[in-house]
């Protein structure tokens, strides 16, 4: 039997208040994969979340690095930050997209 992986968003409720727990991240670093510390790095700097949490996890990638671990964090982070597309918040001037759409140049 294949359970839904997205059935716990299935649920017509809104989800109200929900925050990242810094603490609880910090306590789970050790934890996580390396992938998984770069994906955070990217989203949070893609999305514009708090940037705390993009310095706890690259504290954790150069404590494993001292370490020893070989792992390319600095390429990964950059390439899967690449391959996102570009966020633009900038709102479009009506009037040019009015007159696009009745055929009409602005003056």
């Amino acid at each position: 039997m294949n359970k839904n992986p997205f059935e716990e968003f299935d649920s017509e409720e809104p989800i109200e208040d929900v925050k990242m727990d810094l603490d609880l991240i910090r306590k789970n670093l050790p934890d996580y994969t390396n992938e998984k510390l770069c994906d955070m790095i990217v989203c949070d700097r893609y999305f514009g979340f708090e940037q705390k949490i993009s310095s706890v996890c690259m504290e954790e990638l150069s404590k494993r690095r001292q370490a020893g671990d070989a792992f390319d964090f600095e390429t990964y982070i950059d390439n899967a930050y690449k391959e996102l597309p570009v966020l633009d918040f900038t709102v479009p001037d009506i009037r040019s997209i009015l007159a696009q759409a009745i055929g009409r140049k602005t003056k």
